[in-house]
């Protein structure tokens, strides 16, 4: 009442105002009360969340192994945003879960995904995480960023990723994750990171991956993806960078990769792609690294390369790529590593290299790179490392790279440079590695090569390099391996060589090296390999080399060392190796020798070492050859010797050892080669040498054997030459008598004896006087006739190997009576020497007997003496591929020389035979052109001196009945004098002849090498090459239309139908059979060479339908084919560390 009296006292606007205030008061009341309300509803729902997301997280905490656990120890409580690696918003909820680096080992498997719906990053990389990936991981929907890279977890990735539709960046990298990659990351359209590589992912790349269009980075190296890089890829316009290397993916680089104009790195090196590199790849102008090595690329290089003037790297290397490196490289100023080796590049390099003045590493080697190296290679004063080796460069080393004074690398090995080295290599102080091995270098070294103290590698292996030992080598300390052998260095080498700690490898064998071996070596601590053989060291071996305790090779062969063999030699523990042969060493071998458990090959020949062969030598269980021929041993061959199971290699020959061959040698089950001749053993072969199943080379000649050969390969196939001069020796060899002939011989006696003495008996007591003079009579006449037989029958068995008589007048009659007057029936062909006829000497023992004129009155054979041993030389040379030549003999002014008969007749008479050539298929023909090269081979490098065939045809290459060759006519023209008539007859056959020797009449291996490709080339046709070796002396310029090389292989074996591995072997012979046609004798290969190609199987370069004749006259030889698709991994980093380290 008392306030309703106040308001009506007061004025209208004062009721206003009061009422307003009361209106106030009610409305913030009303609202205060709901604001608390909601407060504790959105205060409730996240503490709940939290509860959820501590849960999981300490769930999964608990089930990491305990070491795990004590990393997270702040995780406890309620609060996960105090948790290690735990992030939360302002509203208190998990956004980022970064575990990174931590150590952690465990699964995922426990952990609730479910309840961590609002972290934005999951970042568990480098951890041991293994397991599987739980599909549960697609609950993380607002996930931007996973990171899983660098743990082991296993099995597919989970499609339910792909409904991560806001992830931005996926890293999945170094696991071991496996099966497809899914098609559900298609879905990612946000994605602008994929890395998935170092992981086990087969199949191929789902086209799905095109649909991510904001992809700039996609990773999936070194997995197992196989297929072709799909079409699609070119929708990527985003990518920057794409790196698809070290998987197995094959077919072409898709064209429209040049839609890819933001790409700045290309990475496609270790897979099977072929094909030409597309052109359109120079539209990639953004470009900085390209790398499309180790694959089978063929063709150009694309000159659209010159517009990549961003690259800093670029590298083609172990393609077959093949033509010259385009000018246009010189666009590429920016280029930093450029890589273009092992590929089949020729021509010289552009002189507009040396616009690239930033390069620091520039690799050509294993190329057909010809010319001389450009004076421009100066210009590239940042080069580091520079690899040249394996080409076809001439010429001399040109001054201007003296400028290279940041040279780290220098390779220069393989190639055909010659002249001295410019001073400007004293420049070079920097150089680590230093390599100019098998090239025509002479003249003295760089007295300064090792002036900057940082030489590790040197090499200058087979040179003409004369002179003293550099200066600077004394003192350079760095050295780790130093290779100066085949050159002509002189010097005293106690003076010459220091100290050196790091040093595991030193040759230096093969010069002219004078003086004494110092005690230094045995300083350098780390020395496992020391050859200094063939050079002109004298004194001692130095007692010290005992303490060398890394030492694993000793080869101080062939020099003129005296004085014992020191026995502190036999304190070297890892001693793999010892060679001490042709030196002047005297005494005996010392019993520390024994103690040498780990050698393996024992080689003392040829010194003057006595006493008798060491049992405790025995005690060296894993010698697997031994060595000790001509020597002075006397006495036994120790029978401890057998305990030396492993023994591959045994020659005991020309030495004074006695008495009778152990039988417990036979227990040498692994034993190939026995020499034991030149000695004066005595007594039978042992029957257990029947247990030596591995021999296959036996010499036993030149001692005082009796009885039976054993029945083992070694013998039944041994020339007579390795039994020869042992007097009682019988078997199944030419030139020896039957065992079971002897025995019967005897037992006719016998009968005859017990005949004659019971007839004695009967009629003694009547016919005693009347008949003893008759029976007499009776008996000398039998026995006169008997000894009259033997005598002639043993006359008919003489070896034929031996008759080197000019009147064998009894093997020359048996040749009549063998070939019955050289009856046509016996007529096998004729060479260039004579007519050949078949002729069965004795019973199994079929030769062939070539009839050629013996014109003596002309002067046409040598003098008697001279020809005798002419003779004894060619039957001492034993090699499976050439033919076996037993002996000779004239009579009536006709010659007649005796070698093995061949079944199977000559490789022509093969090829010219229709049916014939189809048996002869690819695989035999193949091993046909490897066994002429072996001979070859053997021919000019293991004889000595050399020896050259002077006359390689197909009419002298003989097959046996399993098409093995075997090369004949060899030596017959060195029977004749070299002024003689016949001279260019015997110099070479039309169409089989060196060009040079229009100009020449001195054949060289040159020469066979030529006459070589030639058999080779008729060997794969089926007929002379004709035509195609004038395309080979002409300018490949000048044939319009190259033929195909299917188109000239020999089509009676359906070429088209090749097998794969036989398709690589006769593009490989087809290829180096040019290399040896070619016109410059300089340019060919050696035989050795060659043998040692054609045992390498390199893959094709492309498919054999599209090789043409002119590709294959590519002079490059180092390079046939690209690098095997297994192990590319390993091939391509062994270079890179090559050059790299």
């Amino acid at each position: 009442m008392a306030s309703s009296l106040l308001l009506s006292n007061l004025s209208p606007l004062c009721v206003f105002f009061f009422s307003s205030l009361l209106f106030l008061a009610n409305t913030t009341s009303f609202y205060g009360a709901g604001a608390s309300a909601s407060s504790t509803s959105f205060s409730t729902i996240h503490t709940t969340r939290n509860k959820d997301e501590v849960e999981a997280l300490l769930n999964w905490k608990s089930t990491l192994d305990n070491h795990s656990q004590s990393l997270l120890f702040s995780w406890h409580g309620n609060n996960p945003c105090r948790f290690t690696g735990v992030a939360c918003n302002d509203y208190g909820a998990i956004t980022h879960l970064n575990l990174s680096h931590l150590n952690l080992t465990g699964t995922l498997d426990g952990l609730d995904f479910s309840c961590l719906n609002s972290v934005v990053s999951f970042e568990l990389a480098n951890n041991l995480i293994y397991g599987s990936i739980p599909s549960g991981i697609g609950n993380l929907s607002k996930l931007n960023s996973l990171d899983l890279c660098f743990n082991k977890l296993s099995g597919e990735i989970p499609p339910s990723i792909g409904t991560l539709e806001s992830l931005r960046y996926l890293y999945l990298c170094a696991n071991n994750l496996s099966g497809h990659i899914p098609t559900s990351l298609g879905k990612l359209g946000n994605l602008i990171k994929l890395d998935i590589s170092q992981n086990n992912f087969s199949g191929s790349i789902p086209i799905e991956i095109s649909d991510l269009k904001n992809l700039k980075s996609l990773q999936l190296w070194q997995n197992r993806l196989s297929g072709s890089i799909p079409l699609e890829i070119g929708r990527l316009t985003s990518l920057i960078k794409l790196d698809l290397s070290s998987n197995s993916l094959t077919g072409l680089i898709p064209c429209c990769i040049g839609n890819l104009t933001s790409l700045s790195i290309l990475q496609l090196f270790l897979n099977g792609l072929s094909g030409l590199i597309p052109s359109e790849i120079g539209k990639l102008t953004s470009l900085t690294e390209l790398d499309l090595s180790v694959n089978n690329f063929f063709g150009s290089i694309p000159q659209s390369i010159g517009n990549l003037t961003s690259l800093s790297l670029l590298s083609f290397y172990g393609n077959g790529l093949s033509g010259p490196i385009p000018s246009e490289i010189g666009r590429l100023t920016s280029i930093i590593r450029l890589h273009l080796s092992a590929n089949n590049l020729h021509g010289s390099i552009p002189c507009s290299i040396r616009n690239l003045t930033s390069l620091s590493i520039l690799h050509l080697f294993k190329n057909g790179l010809s010319g001389p190296i450009p004076l421009e290679i100066g210009s590239l004063t940042s080069l580091v490392k520079l690899g040249l080796s394996s080409n076809n460069f001439t010429g001399s080393i040109p001054h201007s790279i003296g400028n290279l004074t940041s040279l780290f690398l220098l390779h220069l090995d393989e190639n055909k440079l010659f002249g001295s080295l410019p001073s400007g290599f004293n420049k070079l102080t920097c150089l680590s590695t230093l390599d100019l091995s098998n090239n025509e270098l002479e003249g003295e070294l760089p007295k300064d090569v090792c002036l900057g103290g940082s030489l590790r590698y040197f090499s200058i292996i087979n040179n003409h390099f004369t002179g003293p030992i550099p200066a600077s080598l004394e003192n350079c300390s760095t050295l780790i391996r130093l290779r100066l052998e085949g050159n002509q260095l002189t010097g005293n080498i106690t003076e010459a060589f220091g100290i050196y700690p790091h040093l595991y490898f030193i040759d230096l064998s093969h010069n002219h090296l004078i003086g004494e071996l110092s005690w230094k070596w045995e300083r350098c601590r780390n020395l496992t390999s020391l050859k200094i053989s063939n050079n002109y060291i004298s004194g001692k071996i130095p007692a010290i080399f005992g303490m060398m305790a890394q030492l694993q090779l000793l080869n101080l062969s062939s020099n003129s060392l005296s004085g014992e063999i020191p026995r502190e030699l036999g304190s070297m523990p890892m001693l793999l190796e010892l060679d001490l042969s042709t030196n002047s060493i005297i005494g005996n071998v010392p019993t520390e020798i024994g103690l040498l458990s780990h050698l393996a090959h024992l080689n003392l020949a040829s010194n003057n070492l006595s006493g008798s062969i060491l049992v405790p030598l025995s005690s060296c269980k894993s010698l697997l050859s031994l060595n000790l021929s001509r020597n002075k041993f006397f006495s036994n061959i120790p029978l401890e010797i057998a305990n030396i199971q492993f023994l591959q290699v045994l020659d005991l020959s020309h030495n004074l050892l006695s008495g009778s061959i152990p039988r417990e040698l036979g227990k040498l089950r692994m034993l190939e080669v026995l020499n034991i001749s030149h000695n004066g053993l005595y007594g039978s072969i042992p029957h257990t040498f029947g247990d030596m199943l591995a021999l296959t080379s036996i010499d036993v000649s030149y001692n005082d054997l009796k009885g039976p050969l054993p029945n083992v390969k070694a013998f039944n196939e041994a020339p007579f030459e390795v039994i020869q001069h042992n007097r009682g020796l019988c078997g199944n060899v030419v030139g020896l008598p039957k065992c079971n002939s002897i025995g019967s011989e005897k037992h006719n006696r016998c009968v005859r004896t017990k005949v004659i003495v019971i007839l004695i008996l009967s009629f003694l007591g009547f016919l005693f006087f009347s008949c003893t003079w008759a029976i007499l009579v009776i008996v000398n006449h039998r026995q006169r006739r008997i000894i009259k037989k033997d005598n002639y029958e043993r006359a008919n068995d003489l070896d034929f190997m031996r008759i080197l008589s000019y009147d064998g007048k009894v093997f020359y009659h048996r040749i009549i009576e063998a070939t019955e007057g050289f009856d046509s029936k016996y007529y096998v062909g004729e060479g260039s020497y004579g007519i050949v006829y078949k002729a069965e000497i004795s019973k199994g023992q079929t030769v062939a007997i070539k009839q050629t004129s013996s014109s003596q009155e002309d002067g046409e054979i040598v003098d008697l003496i001279s020809f005798e041993r002419e003779i004894q030389a060619l039957m001492n040379i034993r090699h499976r591929n050439i033919v076996k030549f037993y002996g000779f003999c004239s009579r009536a002014q006709r010659c007649f020389l005796v070698y093995e008969y061949m079944e199977r007749g000559s490789l022509r008479t093969t090829l010219n035979d229709d049916e014939k050539a189809i048996e002869f298929t690819w695989d035999k023909r193949v091993n046909v052109i490897r066994g002429i090269a072996n001979a070859l081979s053997y021919m000019h490098h293991e004889c000595s001196p050399s020896l050259i065939h002077r006359d390689l045809t197909s009419n002298n290459i003989l097959l046996d009945r399993h098409y093995e060759a075997h090369v004949s006519d060899f030596g017959t023209a060195r029977l004749l004098r070299p002024d003689s008539s016949n001279w260019t007859l015997i110099a070479g056959t039309i169409g089989y002849i060196a060009p040079e020797l229009a100009f020449s009449t001195m054949p060289t291996e040159k020469c066979d090498v030529y006459s070589f490709g030639i058999v080779a080339l008729e060997t794969i046709i089926g007929k002379h090459p004709g035509d195609h070796v004038s395309w080979e002396r002409s300018s490949s310029s000048q044939i319009e239309s190259p033929m195909m090389l299917k188109d000239v292989l020999d089509q009676r074996l359906s070429p088209s139908r090749l097998h794969f591995r036989d398709a690589q072997d006769v593009v490989l012979i087809a290829k180096l059979a040019f290399v040896c046609l070619q016109a410059n004798p300089r340019l060919r290969p050696s035989m050795r060479q060659i043998s040692r190609e054609l045992c390498i199987q390199v893959p094709l370069e492309m498919p054999l339908s599209t090789i043409s004749l002119k590709q294959l006259r590519d002079p490059s030889v180092k390079k046939i084919g690209a690098h095997r698709t297994d192990g590319k991994f390993l091939n391509y980093f062994s270079c890179v560390i090559l050059f790299s380290s």
